[in-house]
């Protein structure tokens, strides 16, 4: 334990002790004949790696290939598959310009898109050039779906490793983790290129079911299952990170590595919330739960008159509790400059009785009543059986990507939204904290998720004592310029730290996080980090595997 103190308290300072990493443009980076031997063990799947938008523009302009992107540019699909996209455009371009929408005799920048990739397909293609990067001392970033607001993927200068086109999903009837003696259960492996789109056509096709991503587009065994996960069936099952029963990895020394409670205990904890950063994971394996028979989901619209929508907003807060009490999860997209509040509420094993379900929203409606002309409530509701149906009415399928849009959070607790003073004061805060193009979202949980010790995986504790999730929205636009966008983050991270002050013992969830959120260690992971950040040095002791705001950012460098 005094080792992990000394590197906690260490940490803000001891950067020094680590040569920084060799990046694109140093002398220090790899020779052409380097490159091109590591390309022919990679049997030609080396790729130089650019912008999206680069045939758009000089010195790259191709007409076809242009128009290819412009077609394209706002599929998921797409975008996980091109080694230099991500479903943010902040985390490609950064500040240099490359954008689709802008002229063709614009030159194209790199960046913050990887100089070269490794496109892998297989465990060995990893160990090569993970163990190139090594040698090499390189800035290396690991790409699967890249769904990402901290942008970990991508860095300036920086080496590739791409995942997604690693294929493969095994199901299970009697799975029981290697050395281990523990009683087998059913179970599915996904590999490190699967999205959970295709991951919940098959669950449904073997009628179980699996705790996964609100978004199809997700990858299923990248950074939802390192950062935690949730899910509409936390309330049921628990976070992502409780329903792992092991990993395949491959270190930063180039082993390939079984990872699970019998085997490399440490990292299995470490994997289980605490980033990435720690192995390039090229599998997971799953629980999986029996089919849920039906599921009753509740779509509804609350709108309110600007002079009454704060009033309104605290009564939707506080709502929140009765909702969950009925056993609802929910995600909300709260639009001030609207007037409005959208929100997915999914009951899970329901019994399919509508008027049941209905009931619960009566103290909408009441408040609708009693304010005629200032406020009114639809709902929608529907039993579905199939869970890629269900995800596609929480998220629907085709939301549009290549946008740039960034976002703060913070977790909360039931008692948060227990009092009308309570709902008052934060219904006032969220209408007034975000900008006419851009929304807060809402997530109600708790349920499983808080019955799971604090200390049993890596994400925060307050996971454990959470049950809202609440998220504020920034956008910009490609012409906006550097300065302006510059005050836009500067005001997401201050509104993200008022935020916090309701709240000032939770933290956030790192995967929906503030890239500017000034004491990332401490918000992201709580006490943990101190051992994450050892853990870290035991299995990548010189910092080949970064990343932006993970474990050992602050004494390695990303």
């Amino acid at each position: 334990m005094l080792v992990i103190s000394l590197l906690f308290l260490a940490s803000g300072a001891s950067a020094a002790r680590y040569p920084p990493h060799c990046v694109a443009g140093d002398p220090c980076w790899p020779a052409d004949v380097s490159w091109a031997r590591l390309n022919s063990t990679l049997h030609g799947r080396l790729v130089r790696s650019l912008p999206p938008a680069a045939p758009c523009h000089i010195p790259n302009y191709d007409e076809v290939a242009c128009a290819a992107v412009k077609a394209n540019w706002a599929s998921a699909s797409w975008r996980a598959r091109q080694p230099g996209a991500y479903q943010d455009t902040a985390w490609e371009n950064g500040d240099e310009p490359c954008y689709v929408d802008g002229p063709q005799n614009a030159t194209c920048r790199q960046g913050l898109v990887p100089y070269y990739t490794a496109v892998v397909l297989s465990v060995e293609d990893i160990q090569a050039a993970v163990i190139f990067a090594k040698d090499n001392h390189l800035r290396t970033r690991i790409k699967g779906a890249s769904h990402d607001f901290l942008g970990k993927s991508s860095g300036k200068g920086s080496f590739g490793i791409q995942t997604i086109h690693m294929k493969g999903i095994t199901f299970k009837d009697s799975f029981v983790p290697t050395a281990c003696n523990v009683p087998a259960q059913k179970a599915v492996s996904v590999a490190a290129g699967e999205l959970f789109s295709d991951l919940y056509k098959a669950t449904d096709a073997r009628g179980v079911t699996i705790v996964g991503g609100g978004c199809t587009s997700v990858g299923a065994a990248g950074g939802w299952a390192l950062g935690g996960g949730h899910s509409h069936l936390t309330p049921l099952y628990g976070l992502g990170v409780d329903n792992i029963l092991q990993f395949s990895v491959v270190t930063a020394d180039g082993r390939a590595r079984v990872v699970n409670q019998c085997q490399n205990p440490d990292l299995f904890w470490a994997l289980r919330g605490g980033g990435g950063g720690f192995a390039v994971v090229t599998s997971v394996t799953y629980k999986t739960h029996p089919a849920i028979e039906s599921t009753n989901i509740v779509l509804v619209s609350f709108r309110a008159t600007p002079e009454l929508f704060t009033s309104a907003l605290s009564k939707y807060l506080g709502f929140q509790t009765k909702a969950a009490d009925a056993g609802f999860f929910t995600s909300s997209v709260i639009l001030p400059s609207a007037g409005m509040v959208l929100g997915a509420y999914v009951l899970s094993n329901s019994d399919d009785s509508a008027a049941s379900t209905n009931s619960t929203f009566d103290p909408l409606f009441q408040f609708a009543a009693e304010h005629p002309n200032q406020v009114t409530v639809t709902t929608t509701a529907m039993a579905l059986k199939s869970q890629l149906s269900v995800v596609h009415q929480i998220v629907p399928e085709g939301m549009p990507q290549g946008t740039i849009s960034i976002w703060g959070s913070r977790l909360f607790p039931r008692s948060a939204f227990e009092g009308d003073e309570k709902n008052q004061k934060l219904a006032k805060f969220l209408s007034t904290a975000t900008m006419p193009d851009s929304s807060i979202v809402l997530m109600i949980m708790g349920g499983k998720v808080n019955e799971v010790a604090p200390s049993a995986t890596a994400v925060n504790p307050s996971w454990r004592t959470m049950f809202g999730h609440i998220m504020i929205e920034r956008k910009w636009s490609s012409d906006t310029n550097i300065s302006d966008r510059n005050a836009i983050r500067k005001d997401l991270t201050q509104k993200t730290q008022e935020l916090a002050q309701f709240v000032p013992d939770m933290g956030a969830y790192m995967n929906e996080a503030d890239a500017g959120e000034p004491e990332w260690q401490k918000t992201f992971w709580g006490d943990n980090y101190p051992r994450l950040l050892a853990i870290k040095s035991k299995y990548d002791p010189s910092g080949v595997l970064t990343c932006r705001k993970c474990v050992g950012d602050d004494i390695f460098g990303s």
